[in-house]
């Protein structure tokens, strides 16, 4: 199809659109790599309160805290690196005719003004052995975007385009029926399931209008996509829990879901290396 034309386009990152604001509600991600508001008042109160110490205990150098370094788990070691994958592209186009299953996963787009809808798993997955990192898994993620927006209709339209990236990790102290996702209420089955966002543009096109856009920003890790932490605070296992789910191995699949809208052509993949300690 177009994937030639596509990866030469998608190394170039440029903007031509104004965006809007997203809702309130979708202002925070919700995902273990960034903090939530509950655990930055923690923080901050921990970080306020007073160090008062009897001459005779300043002897040595304590411990650091998470209220001194943000991640006390990890604080002080080596980063290890785990591998990388790439996913296969996910494309939304006006005719899949000739798509090849092996390097891209082709929808047909709804027509016009409806937007169409993807939600793609199995497009990579990366195997770590044992005890692979300690506490911490982290990550450098790059989306690869390339849109054509086009407008056919005789009226304004929204052009529109989101994605994330979706990563299910296999671990099998989550085999445990008496631990409950929080998200769902159910047991974890085996697995964690989370998303991390990687773009999201909302703009007008007027009738007969036709734009393109190119997008390859790379996101770095803060929290993680799994740490000791997040499994003790977000996900209710126990420390010695947590401290087992890094001695045992990790299975990554990554996938993708989002939408597009005013385009008849769009296509997402990326590329995520993951490090530990």
């Amino acid at each position: 199809m177009k994937w030639k034309i596509l990866v030469a386009a998608s190394a170039i990152s440029f903007s031509s659109f104004a965006s809007a604001a997203p809702p309130r509600s979708q202002a925070v991600e919700k995902s273990p790599d960034v903090l939530q508001p509950q655990q930055l008042k923690k923080s901050a109160i921990r970080a306020a309160a007073p160090l008062v110490l009897a001459p005779s205990l300043v002897t040595a150098a304590a411990a650091p805290t998470i209220a001194d370094v943000g991640d006390a788990d990890s604080f002080g070691r080596n980063v290890t690196y785990l591998g990388l994958a790439q996913t296969i592209a996910v494309t939304l186009a006006d005719d899949c005719t000739g798509s090849d299953p092996t390097i891209e996963r082709c929808i047909v787009n709804n027509p016009a003004p409806l937007s169409t809808s993807f939600d793609e798993s199995g497009l990579a997955s990366m195997n770590l052995p044992a005890k692979a990192t300690k506490s911490l898994v982290c990550f450098g993620l790059t989306p690869f975007i390339f849109v054509n927006w086009s407008n056919s209709t005789a009226s304004m339209q929204t052009a529109r385009f989101s994605a994330t990236a979706t990563i299910t990790i296999a671990n099998e102290v989550l085999d445990d029926p008496a631990l409950i996702d929080p998200g769902t209420g159910l047991p974890f089955g085996g697995v964690l399931e989370l998303g991390l966002s990687t773009w999201n543009n909302s703009h007008s096109i007027g009738p007969g209008e036709f734009e393109q856009d190119s997008s390859s920003q790379t996101r770095s890790c803060i929290a993680g996509i799994v740490s000791k932490r997040s499994l003790v605070e977000g996900y209710g296992l126990s420390e010695a829990q947590a401290t087992l789910f890094f001695k045992k191995p990790l299975t990554f699949t990554f996938g993708a879901r989002g939408s597009a809208q005013s385009s008849d052509f769009t296509s997402y993949f990326y590329g995520i290396r993951l490090y530990g300690d």
